[in-house]
């Protein structure tokens, strides 16, 4: 078992194309077993995974050229600046644990450090 396991691992690390398909969720690793404990390296059955892995590889090779400023304004204007406040406001919350947690003196915390203590042997009344 361990032997066809690591087969399977060597099958994969020549074929890098189906870690995309899993990743996007097409497929899972275990139809992709299932499909090559089948049909073992045919090419015929493998092929249609790297035919299309070449088109998406050209798609975005194409893509990558046609960046402009137009295209990082339209991605901009997608952001959901409520998101992005709700993730400053965690960030900060974050910061405050850790500036708490390490003794930093600032703002609110300045004022707690004036308490002086009582001496031991000093009565109520001196």
């Amino acid at each position: 078992m361990i032997i066809i396991k690591e087969e399977f691992k060597a099958f994969v690390r020549q074929r890098p194309e189906l870690i995309s398909y899993v990743t996007k969720g097409d497929m899972t690793w275990q139809r992709f077993y299932e499909i090559w404990s089948l049909y073992g390296d045919d090419e015929k059955v493998w092929s249609k995974y790297k035919n299309e892995n070449d088109r998406i590889a050209n798609d975005n090779a194409t893509n990558n050229q046609n960046f402009s400023f137009s295209s990082l304004v339209d991605w901009v204007k997608k952001v959901d600046m409520n998101q992005v406040q709700k993730g400053v406001n965690s960030m900060q919350k974050v910061v405050g644990l850790l500036q708490g947690l390490t003794g930093s003196k600032t703002g609110s915390n300045a004022s707690s450090s004036s308490y002086e203590p009582r001496q031991v042997f000093k009565k109520f009344e001196d």
